[in-house]
């Protein structure tokens, strides 16, 4: 099935967009109803500062995000946590298990 252009996007797992900050530091999962801000949100030569402009609008929500810590930052770890709802996941080794982390709990999230 097509989705047209005036048609809202389902409320579901499939339809999150993973976007990663320009530092590389953090990764949200957005989700959004409307198929221009979704197209904006997933591609990567959007300018960051539209990206941050589309997270104060009411049909776009933050599902979950994974954002790295460093010891020598100030953390008490190295490391990604990955939290939806202000509530985090224990620390994460290695971006490939975060990522891995961060789409089981956007499924999860979906599931509730």
């Amino acid at each position: 099935m097509t989705v047209m252009a005036t048609e809202k996007l389902p409320y579901d797992a499939k339809h999150v967009i993973y976007r990663e900050s320009a530092g590389g530091k953090i990764v949200h999962a957005f989700w959004t109803g409307d198929p221009a801000a979704a197209a904006l949100l997933a591609d990567p030569n959007t300018a960051e500062d539209v990206i941050n402009r589309l997270w104060f609008r009411d049909d776009v929500e933050i599902v979950a995000t994974a954002t790295r810590h460093y010891r020598y930052e100030g953390a008490g770890f190295s490391g990604w946590v990955v939290e939806s709802g202000g509530y985090p996941i224990d620390s994460i080794s290695n971006k490939r298990e975060a990522m891995r982390n961060l789409r089981a709990v956007v499924v999860a999230y979906f599931k509730r």
